[in-house]
């Protein structure tokens, strides 16, 4: 609690805060996972919502520590001229466990289809987990991620995220989450609360390495 504290006190501050949440919806079929988000942004200081997203991800993997990832999302941003973004993507990420600590690192490639000039982003995000308990049923996560601007040619943006969660339910976990993002050309950092919560239609096994 004092963690928190001292952080929304930070944001108080000055700097821009939003809060970020998230319903994942997924899905298992053979050895492919299906996963159907729903996002929704919103500001602290500007007119709401910021984002309004949605969409389809088709993960399948390829070796025992590789997974392909393809989809499509649509975004609203009701705050813009230009509101209306369609983004396909995808993405290839390698898993390993040492122990109890999984290590993740997702590489993903992604265009953002009538968003400015509609530019072509890169993502690198590497991210640690590690259950708590004996049962797994808590969790805490950290992870970083790059963002690559093909349009300018350069790292645009950083997003560091730390964070835990717990299975409330058999088919159910919820996670919360503090978000600093920074973006290149003197734009102050966004902080960012968030929540995400996890629907398994079938329970599954499967851990936040997606």
């Amino acid at each position: 609690m004092v963690l928190w504290s001292a952080l929304l006190t930070t944001t108080v501050q000055g700097q821009d805060l939003q809060w970020w949440g998230e319903v994942d919806v997924t899905g298992d079929w053979r050895a492919v996972h299906l996963l159907v988000p729903s996002v929704i942004r919103v500001d602290s200081q500007l007119p709401n919502p910021q984002l309004a997203a949605t969409g389809v991800e088709i993960e399948v993997p390829l070796s025992r520590y590789i997974t392909a990832t393809g989809g499509y999302l649509f975004a609203d941003l009701p705050q813009r001229a230009q509101s209306h973004v369609h983004l396909p993507l995808i993405a290839v990420s390698t898993t390993v466990r040492l122990g109890r600590l999984t290590i993740a690192d997702r590489n993903r490639v992604e265009r953002l289809i009538g968003y400015g000039v509609s530019p072509i982003r890169y993502r690198n995000r590497f991210m640690v987990e590690l259950p708590i308990g004996r049962t797994d049923r808590w969790h805490v996560f950290g992870d970083d991620e790059a963002f690559f601007d093909t349009s300018v040619s350069s790292w645009t943006q950083n997003r560091l995220q730390v964070g835990c969660g717990a299975r409330v339910a058999s088919s159910v976990s919820i996670d919360v989450f503090y978000l600093q993002r920074r973006v290149a050309g003197g734009v102050p950092s966004t902080n960012v609360f968030g929540t995400t919560a996890k629907v398994a239609l079938k329970p599954s096994s499967r851990r936040r390495s997606s």
